[in-house]
């Protein structure tokens, strides 16, 4: 990323460094100080930290993946991905053939403070520390998603409407408006029910880091419920609400990070296959389509490279 758009730069790599691109386009609105970025990639991983904004993240193309202090999240075109001031990493997955594209707009903090009374400002700024994908199609999201969605494209493309004073004061009394409404729904919307969801929020979160400390074991969902008290139909239904995905898939993705740092990392002989089976992968076929839809390349071709620099490095 462009020195500028995040407070700072922690790491970056290029899921293909031989053939990595990324092209970023930023701007600031006069009244707000809302930044507004394009960002265009064959793919990447970023670790950031940013201090002074609330993001949102807007995939326009291909799949976003995202990691902060407690939680993981995936989304895609007709999603966002929010959050407030944290350190989280990044990955921008190309899909198809196509670039990844996205939106990304950052909020000062201090449009955040003055929507919110102090009870609902602790719980939003917990619930965006670690992250919360919002879906286009939610009612009380849709108007402002969309809205980011539609002046992203007006700031980024030069349009006329820029020059037009009178209209972009419109815009930005609009912004404000939906903004408010959306920020003092927003953890009120995650906590319906809320007995039910902090109840599935903790399964989660007991059943990630079970899979974490497990990885290398043959794990199932109903050993996983079991491991943790909860029924498998519990636990299936807990992370369809928090992650909006199966176990099985948190599961996998899990498994394929960690194959993906060991292939980088490790200075053994062993080879793709030996590391893939002692991280729990059991289906190496299906693994290495995944990884290369994930990453952009080959398990092998990573562990190539691995091999030349950790030689190098000698």
């Amino acid at each position: 990323m462009r020195p500028g758009l995040f407070s700072r730069t922690n790491g970056f790599s290029f899921s293909d460094p031989g053939n990595g691109h990324l092209q970023t386009s930023t701007a600031t609105t006069d009244k707000l100080g809302i930044r507004v970025g394009r960002v265009s990639s064959t793919g990447h991983e970023i670790d950031l930290t940013e201090l002074n904004h609330f993001t949102i993240l807007l995939p326009v193309q291909g799949r976003l993946e995202a990691r902060s202090c407690r939680a993981e999240h995936s989304c895609r075109q007709g999603e966002a991905l929010l959050f407030g001031p944290n350190r989280r990493t990044t990955r921008a997955v190309a899909e198809a053939g196509e670039r990844f594209e996205a939106n990304v707009l950052l909020f000062p903090t201090g449009m955040l403070n003055a929507n919110l009374d102090m009870q609902t400002l602790e719980k939003t700024c917990e619930l965006l520390e670690t992250g919360v994908t919002v879906h286009h199609a939610d009612t009380f999201g849709a108007p402002f998603l969309k809205f980011c969605d539609f002046l992203s494209t007006v700031i980024m493309s030069g349009s006329a409407m820029l020059g037009d004073r009178r209209h972009m004061q419109q815009m930005d009394t609009l912004l404000i408006e939906l903004y408010g409404e959306f920020i003092s729904r927003l953890a009120d919307e995650n906590s319906v029910d809320r007995k039910t969801r902090s109840a599935g929020a903790r399964y989660v979160a007991k059943a990630e880091e079970y899979m974490r400390t497990n990885l290398d074991e043959p794990l199932t969902v109903s050993g996983i419920a079991n491991a943790i008290g909860v029924s498998p139909r519990s636990l299936q239904l807990a992370f369809r609400e928090v992650r909006s995905a199966a176990p099985r898939e948190i599961l996998a993705l899990m498994r394929l990070n960690l194959v993906h740092e060991k292939l980088k990392s490790d200075k053994s002989a062993a080879g793709v296959t030996d590391i893939a089976l002692q991280c729990g992968v059991a289906n190496i076929g299906r693994f290495a389509g995944f990884y290369r839809e994930t990453y952009g390349e080959k398990p092998s071709a990573t562990r190539r490279r691995a091999r030349a620099g950790l030689t190098g490095n000698r």
